[in-house]
């Protein structure tokens, strides 16, 4: 079914991502847009009039530099100011953005960039990479030269941009379409190498209007401190942020009690983050002294938020409003949102309702629409979902379908209350004894003990009921394997009990945030 859209959002749907820059700039320029909030850079900060100048100023250059329309950028970066600065730029004058995230391995970047094929990479690390984007122009083909963001070549590559005229620079954005490719995020790789997914125009404006209006507090200021190459930074918070209104202040890396101290010396009003990033500050211990009254809304994604962890955040400060939802790369934004009067069970189980404006399915295994109550894969249809997988024809046909269909691949159940509860994905939805199991739902109910803080399960293969499930967990106290398996038992199908239970001091963790499953899987299968 689709819906319409609201009637009030929060800012008009345009055709080029920067365009927002224009819209806000007119409304209130002297207002703070862009803020550095270190660890390494700190105190620059830069109004809505000001980034415009800064934008218009690095496009100049990037098209001195000769780069033309569909041509591929790579820019390697913590958050920072300069990267989203970058990035609206590039998009701008139809150039295909890809974010790189420092921390990653040669083999995890190299074949990210050997894929997209960049023409240039930005080194945007403070004092550059050591050597890494050096490395890339050395050894992969197609790629020209390196620019060094924080040295002298970085005032010759903007001195030579004002050779371009500003008439020129208004001609070549004039022939970027809402549909053009504005930027390439690589998905994770859970089922084999990643894909690049191409997010447009369209699909950033239109998500961004949906989900800033759907969420609220568009004018709070929220902390980036996600890697650039997720779409959870540049999209979600960012793109989000700014189609809203409201000012982004930048955490080159996440770190508990500096996010804490930032929180409160910025007056952050939207908190927002994974539900990783909140457990490691909950547990923080400057966590009980720092004043987070400011604080106005707590808004998480990527996973579920345990019940205990909302509890303490909620105490703590200020908020009066908490949102999460479903989204995924495929899909630019996110497509599901909680609704204002959503309670803790709702904002710890489910993923909230449809945001409107987004059309949706729920399809049971033989393609029908699946009953309430009845689990069944999300599927999702609109010109704002991913343009496809950059030079993946078949893996881009695999995933949307022939009606326009995208398949997510999440498994989920609509509710008798119309809230949606995620059960797991196809990929990790497994068969004991005969018997679909999904993980997540063994997550929720470890989730609901009052000591577990933390839990994941996966597969494992087993010679008498083909596979079984592992649960690795973090708990608060001395409980025990016989308590969480009596917990399970009393709640769960016996089949689905895990055959094994982990206890564990911490998960071990993607760049993202997320779960690393991968970890866990190999983990489970080690003897030792």
């Amino acid at each position: 079914m689709i819906l319409p859209l609201p009637d009030e959002p929060v800012a008009p749907v345009l055709d080029r991502i920067d365009s927002y820059l224009d819209h806000w700039a007119a409304i209130q320029p002297d207002s703070e847009f862009l803020i550095d909030g270190g660890p390494a850079i700190t105190g620059r900060r830069l109004t809505w009039a000001q980034t415009r100048v800064e934008v218009d100023s690095v496009a100049r250059a990037l098209m001195a530099a000769g780069l033309e329309r569909g041509d591929r950028v790579a820019y390697l970066s913590d958050p920072r100011l300069d990267f989203f600065v970058h990035f609206l730029a590039a998009t701008s004058i139809g150039l295909i953005w890809q974010g790189l995230n420092p921390k990653y391995t040669w083999s995890e970047v190299s074949y990210v960039v050997a894929d997209a094929g960049p023409r240039i990479v930005f080194d945007g690390v403070p004092g550059g990479s050591d050597g890494l984007s050096d490395r890339l122009v050395d050894e992969i083909d197609g790629m020209e030269r390196c620019i060094p963001v924080d040295a002298a070549g970085w005032d010759d590559f903007l001195e030579a941009g004002r050779a371009i005229h500003a008439d020129a620079l208004v001609e070549r954005r004039a022939g970027v379409q809402p549909m053009d490719p504005g930027f390439i995020v690589y998905t994770s790789g859970s089922t084999g190498r990643p894909k690049g997914a191409l997010l447009t125009h369209r699909g950033v404006c239109y998500c961004g209007v949906t989900g800033s209006t759907a969420r609220g507090a568009g004018k709070g200021k929220i902390i980036c401190n996600l890697p650039i190459n997720h779409v959870g930074s540049v999209s979600d918070i960012c793109c989000r942020k700014m189609v809203g209104g409201g000012p982004i202040v930048f955490q080159e890396r996440f770190d508990a009690g500096a996010m804490l101290a930032l929180i409160q010396a910025e007056q952050v009003r939207v908190w927002g983050g994974v539900p990783t990033i909140f457990h490691l500050c909950v547990e923080h211990p400057d966590f009980g002294t720092t004043d987070l009254s400011c604080v106005e809304q707590i808004a998480w994604g990527g996973a579920a938020m345990p019940a205990p962890v909302l509890e303490k955040l909620l105490d703590a400060t200020g908020a009066v409003r908490c949102t999460t939802g479903y989204g995924m790369t495929e899909t630019t934004g996110g497509v599901m949102c909680t609704r204002r009067d959503a309670d803790l069970d709702v904002l710890t189980t489910t993923v909230g309702a449809p945001i409107d404006g987004h059309e949706h399915r729920i399809v049971a295994a033989d393609g029908r629409e699946s009953a309430v109550g009845e689990s069944g894969e999300i599927l999702v249809r609109g010109d704002w979902t991913m343009a496809g997988y950059w030079n993946r024809p078949d893996a881009t046909a695999d995933t949307i379908d022939a009606d326009g269909w995208l398949h997510t691949g999440d498994l989920a159940v609509m509710r008798p209350d119309g809230n949606v509860t995620i059960v797991g994905r196809l990929s990790e939805m497994f068969k004991s004894g005969g018997y679909n199991v999904y993980p997540r739902e063994i997550e929720l109910c470890l989730e609901d003990h009052p000591a577990v803080q933390m839990a994941a399960v996966v597969a494992v293969a087993d010679q008498v009921f083909d596979e079984v499930g592992h649960a690795f967990i973090v708990t608060s106290d001395e409980t025990g394997v016989e308590d969480l398996r009596a917990h399970c038992i009393g709640r769960l199908a016996r089949y689905k009990v895990p055959k094994a239970f982990h206890l564990l001091e911490e998960l071990p963790m993607l760049a993202v945030g997320k779960i690393d499953k991968k970890a866990l899987r190999a983990e489970a299968l080690d003897p030792a």
